[in-house]
């Protein structure tokens, strides 16, 4: 996990030992490395997570990382999601990424002019899972869209 999309889980309260221990394997193969980044890299997903994040702490330190913004947490968990949805192939785990993205942009971002297409994709979800009107679009349909509009997300990410 990047370092910004890390920042929005710990800020958002949905953090856990697993995210850390990914994010020091992240550095590692970029060949960013300090002693509290390896000893985070070491610890087992069922690691006691406040030990975890007296490392985490420390890593920030030996390697000068302030925390960021929220708008620039946000979007860089955006960017993860979207990751996720090109790499996943069930269709209702793509369309909860699609909702998490949406939620982000709504309760996080308020809506900015270059993320309103989750909204319109949130909205054929939720046509699709509870409407009872004819629609002029399917499953395979909304499922191109969102792939496509993460692909465009991470191309100018």
């Amino acid at each position: 996990m990047e370092t910004n999309a890390l920042f929005y889980k710990i800020q958002k309260r949905t953090i856990w030992t697993e995210d850390y221990v990914n994010w020091s394997h992240n550095l590692l193969k970029t060949d960013v490395s300090s002693p509290s980044v390896n000893i985070i890299s070491s610890f087992s997903f069922d690691e006691n997570i406040f030990e975890v994040e007296v490392y985490f702490k420390r890593a920030l330190n030996e390697l000068v990382i302030e925390k960021p913004t929220l708008e620039i947490c946000a979007r860089a968990y955006i960017g993860h999601l979207a990751n996720e949805i090109i790499k996943e192939n069930n269709h209702s785990l793509t369309f909860d990424f699609a909702y998490m993205i949406y939620r982000i942009v709504a309760s996080d971002l308020d809506y900015p002019n270059d993320l309103m297409e989750w909204y319109e994709i949130s909205e054929m979800i939720d046509e699709l899972r509870n409407g009872d009107i004819p629609l002029e679009f399917n499953e395979n349909d909304v499922i191109s869209r969102i792939k496509n509009e993460a692909g465009k997300y991470l191309i100018r990410d």
